[in-house]
């Protein structure tokens, strides 16, 4: 979250963090390319080999994970456009602070995104006859929506009291009322992005993880290798959520943490600090990291990209054959000529 504390001086900023000087800071505009540009080309190619596989037709996960992707890719985009550049002088400039509501939102959706799959997983392995019995997997619109209302609703607000810094030209910030309304400002960011998503997809995981080792012991006593592949195919899909949820934390908590400090000490001009961009950096990397956990866990990824690659081989091994026959072709014809 960027926000100025107008009447916060350079010396206060310089006690509680390092003052940004943008002039010197060139390879910081380098690190948010090279690692939100890694980010969005892994992103595109999980979207590329979920479509071209119709991967997001298997299951509603798939569908979820897939729509995490676009979320993703989308989020990593706005990050480049509205924190790699300053906002503009004029009128042009409050719009663009005001726009930069759209980054937010693609974060607070993908959030909310992995919410969705965590309540999925949880009613498919906890309550599967539940699951089964009302259809769960059927009532996609639902799972589906939910993270874009949830992220419009929170982030909605932002677009309203954004406004370009005049003392700060180039910076946006949040024009809050009083310090009551910064402090509940800091707290709901806190709780319905970091703590309340981090604490309920851990005690899901949690009773996940459970029923699974508690199903594993069950089958290992009937020696009933159908169910055993069953639990195993569901361990491996719930070990690879978990790392995503374990790196949703890890890179989820600094930012809000600081926004939440800065909103009750107001110690610190909040934008100006080396330390903010690094932690909406780190906040954005969880968008980027989510394609290489998918790759390195999903069995069903990983097939698609063995089965793009060996067709695009085969193309391009055709295409060097016809390339060759008709070299051989043309050069019969030559010789035809000169005889």
């Amino acid at each position: 979250m960027d926000m100025d504390d107008t009447d916060t001086t350079t010396d206060v900023a310089s006690t509680f963090g390092t003052i940004f000087n943008e002039p010197d800071n060139k390879w910081l505009i380098t690190l948010r390319f090279v690692v939100i540009g890694i980010g969005i080309m892994l992103n595109v190619g999980v979207t590329a080999v979920f479509l071209y596989i119709k991967m997001y037709k298997k299951s509603l996960l798939h569908g979820l994970i897939f729509q995490q992707s676009v979320v993703d890719l989308f989020g990593c985009c706005m990050f480049l456009f509205f924190y790699n550049q300053d906002a503009p002088d004029g009128t042009g400039g409050r719009v663009f602070c005001k726009a930069r509501v759209l980054y937010w939102f693609g974060t607070y959706t993908s959030v909310y995104n992995l919410v969705m799959i965590t309540v999925e997983r949880y009613i498919a392995v906890v309550h599967p006859l539940t699951y089964r019995n009302r259809n769960i997997g059927r009532k996609s619109g639902l799972f589906y929506t939910i993270p874009y209302i949830i992220g419009f609703l929170i982030s909605f607000h932002l677009a309203i009291i954004a406004d370009a810094n005049e003392e700060l030209p180039g910076e946006c910030r949040y024009n809050e009322s009083s310090k009551a309304v910064s402090v509940l400002s800091g707290l709901l960011q806190f709780l319905l992005i970091f703590f309340l998503p981090a604490g309920f997809m851990i005690f899901c995981y949690s009773r996940i993880l459970s029923e699974i080792h508690r199903r594993s012991l069950d089958n290992k006593q009937h020696s009933n290798s159908r169910k055993q592949l069953y639990v195993s195919i569901k361990r491996n899909l719930v070990f690879t959520m978990l790392i995503v949820v374990i790196a949703f934390i890890i890179t989820t908590a600094p930012n809000t943490s600081m926004y939440l400090i800065y909103n009750i000490c107001q110690c610190f001009a909040f934008s100006i600090i080396i330390e903010h961009e690094f932690t909406v950096l780190l906040s954005t990397c969880n968008m980027c990291i989510n394609p290489i956990i998918y790759g390195a866990k999903m069995d069903n990824f990983r097939s698609g990209v063995r089965k793009i690659w060996r067709q695009l081989i085969l193309h391009l091994g055709l295409h060097s054959v016809g390339d060759e026959s008709t070299a051989v072709n043309t050069s019969q014809n030559k010789s035809k000529t000169s005889i």
